[in-house]
Order: C-alpha cells, then structure tokens, then sequence
C-alpha cells in the first residue's frame, strides 16, 4: 500500500464533522500542503482537544500528513501523539506514528509504538510494520514471520506479500518469493515496484526471459524509475550474451 493509499483511508475512518476540513482535505490531495495547514490552523483549538464532539481528531490527523509531507516529521509525529491522547482506542494514530517514526528512522521508537498498538487491536498492519523494522535491521527470520502473520490476517495486505518476497529473496529462498511476488501482484497488478522485484526474484532463479517481461513491465508502469530502467538494460544485455 502506498502512502499516500494509507493516509486517505486512515483519514476516512476519522469521527467528528467539520466544513473547513473538507476543504483541508482536498488541498492535500491537491498537494497544496501549505495551504491546507492553513485552513486546519483557523479551525484547531489546542485547549478542546478533549472536549466532547471537538473536531480536533480529525484536524490533527490531517494536520501530521500534512506535515508528514513538508518533510516536517517531528511536528506530525507530534500530531499524531497527540491523535493518540485524543482517540484512546483507535489504531489509527499508532500506525501513521510507527510509520512516521520508521521515516524518521527511529525504529525502536516505531517498535515501541506498534507494540502499545497492538495492545488496542490486533491489526494485520501493525503486524506488518513491526515486519518492516525487522527488515530494515536485518532480522529475515523475524520479518518473515510476522509478515506471515500480517498476510494470515489480512489475505489482501498486498504490501506485506510484497514485503515477504523482499525477505525471502534475503533468505535466498527465490522459489518461495516468486509465489510471494506473484500473489503480491495479484493484488496489485499495475505496481512497478511488484513487478520489478518479481523480475529480480526470477532473474535469480535463472528466468531470464520471465525477468525481461516483468522488468519491461515495471519500466512501462513507471518509465522515470532509474532501478527499473538499469533491470531491464542489465537483462536485456544478459539474454544477447
């Protein structure tokens, strides 16, 4: 799931009506970033965030991708701790927190964040988060396993498909990724980056000709992707040989 996907559902499930969100809404989804703190500014009053009906939640959320996107993590990170305070039994804030922190490379931040998620609800995402961490310090065996769990959950988290197959390819286990990939792409048939890694995961297991389909695929999906580009000249050159 791409973040962007994440950030317009997690917003979509926020409570408390409020006009002038709305409008923040799409100015974000404008990529109008800026403006749309704006709007949210007007509206956010720091002393009624516990104030019954406030649309403070909402705002908040908002206001952290918003940020988010500036390149502002500490003040959405910030946001969404506060989202945390506001909504004591939404995962919600814990999931754009871990992931944020993830972006600010805070991982044991991230982990601590998911755990105390995990203690709300036993959500497939957060699962697959904690499988991300796991990745990004290296612990295959650990990832794969709480990818598994996330897939277990939630059959269509076509991210934590994705992800395993990065983890198998890791564990050189290319046969178990291609599956991996192939359900991942089944899911989500027009991502350059499945297919890209499917490519990879093929070329390893000597399938050269699969590799130069799926590469030529991914470049088509997104053709300014300089990775995807180099895949499919290094293959291309490798199939004249």
């Amino acid at each position: 799931m791409k973040k962007i996907a994440v950030i317009i559902f997690l917003l979509s499930s926020a409570a408390a009506y409020c006009a002038s969100y709305d409008e923040a809404l799409k100015l974000f989804t404008e990529k109008k970033y800026q403006e749309s703190l704006k709007i949210i500014a007007e509206d956010l009053v720091s002393g009624e965030d516990l104030k019954r009906g406030s649309p403070n939640y909402k705002l908040r959320m908002l206001a952290g991708y918003n940020h988010w996107k500036l390149g502002s993590l500490k003040n959405a990170a910030d946001h969404f701790s506060k989202c945390m305070e506001i909504e004591t039994k939404k995962i919600d804030p814990y999931i754009s927190l871990a992931l944020c922190q993830m972006d600010m490379k805070k991982y044991g931040e991230a982990e601590k964040t998911v755990r105390a998620g995990l203690k709300i609800e036993e959500s497939a995402f957060l699962y697959y988060i904690s499988g991300k961490i796991s990745l990004k310090n290296q612990n295959y065996w650990r990832a794969k396993e709480l990818f598994e769990k996330a897939n277990s959950m939630n059959p269509e988290l076509y991210v934590s498909y994705n992800s395993l197959g990065i983890v198998l390819m890791n564990l050189k286990k290319y046969s178990q990724a291609n599956t991996a990939f192939s359900v991942a792409l089944a899911l989500k048939p027009d991502s350059a980056e499945i297919l890209n890694n499917y490519g990879m995961s093929l070329e390893k297991t000597g399938k050269t000709k699969d590799a130069a389909a799926y590469f030529k695929r991914a470049s088509d999906a997104d053709p300014e992707n300089k990775t995807i580009r180099d895949n499919l000249s290094r293959i291309k050159e490798k199939s004249q040989e």
